[in-house]
């Protein structure tokens, strides 16, 4: 069953939106020097990945549907972004979950080496385990291999990132708000013994780590609804019962894909404190 007009009408929109919210973010991180901090660093490869899932999502499935392009390869490209997301969320969780819990092991576990691995990492690992295997074995017509490969990846790939954020996302929010609340208390009591400013800015450097936890909730919540359908999916293929899964489910699943992409950039803007500076400052810039 091919899909309606407001499937591609949504998807097209998700899509621009993606492309350009997330293009914009990487815009800013790139040309602002005050967003060349540690953690903008990971919003940006996250960013690059939703761009990437903006272009291809859609525009893929719209050639495979006029039997334009090969499905193997525009499949394993789409999940090669895909999953890229995933384990680029992973590793932006990590760091900040690391930031949150051990802030004394972070400064020095803080070095450009050791994040550029986390973010490399994050675009190595989905290309050698999911797009190489997957391409081989689909452009080699090897169906059943195809079956067990992805029976292995819902339970060695896709589930341990889903526990790992749901755990490391209400470890740091947990961790993040009992800080809030013990800086609250120092503030207060710095305050009313009349001390100075400066002493009152050293507290409140204190609990920058936990400023984008709120933000990085929000960013996991999202992720995690949008994503309960592949793992719904996938564990249907494994256990045989795919075919029971109606066609409105299928296309859900594509929308909600970009939509999760597209909603990361709009969380910055809000909740992320630089960013929304930095936004503001362009788009002064923009309408004068």
């Amino acid at each position: 069953m091919k899909p309606g007009v407001w499937y591609w009408a949504v998807g097209g929109i998700l899509s621009v939106t993606t492309v350009l919210g997330n293009g914009l973010v990487i815009y800013l991180i790139i040309s602002r020097k005050r967003l060349h901090k540690t953690v903008n660093w990971f919003l940006f490869s996250l960013a690059v990945a939703d761009l990437c899932v903006g272009l291809i999502q859609f525009p893929s499935k719209a050639c495979m549907s006029a039997s334009l392009c090969s499905k193997c390869i525009t499949t394993a490209t789409r999940w090669l972004f895909l999953n890229s997301s995933m384990t680029n969320l992973c590793s932006l969780t990590v760091d900040r979950y690391i930031a949150v819990f051990k802030p004394l092991k972070y400064a020095v576990y803080k070095t450009k080496r050791r994040h550029l691995v986390l973010i490399s990492a994050a675009w190595i690992i989905p290309f050698v385990v999911h797009f190489v295997p997957f391409t081989w074995m689909c452009c080699a017509g090897m169906k059943n291999a195809v079956r067990n490969f992805l029976t292995v990846l819902l339970f060695l790939f896709k589930l341990p990132p889903i526990l790992l954020l749901f755990i490391a996302c209400s470890k740091t929010l947990y961790i993040a708000r009992k800080q809030k609340e013990r800086a609250s208390v120092q503030l207060t009591q710095l305050r009313f013994n009349g001390f100075c400013r400066q002493s009152v800015s050293t507290i409140k450097s204190q609990t920058q780590p936990s400023t984008f936890a709120k933000a990085l909730g929000i960013i996991v919540a999202i992720f995690l609804i949008c994503y309960a359908i592949d793992i719904a999916r996938l564990i249907c293929y494994t256990f045989h019962c795919s075919k029971y899964i109606p066609w409105l489910v299928v296309n859900l699943q594509s929308l909600l894909f970009v939509f999760n992409s597209a909603s990361n950039p709009i969380v910055y803007a809000f909740f992320k404190q630089d960013i929304r500076r930095e936004l503001k400052s362009f788009i002064k810039c923009f309408a004068s």
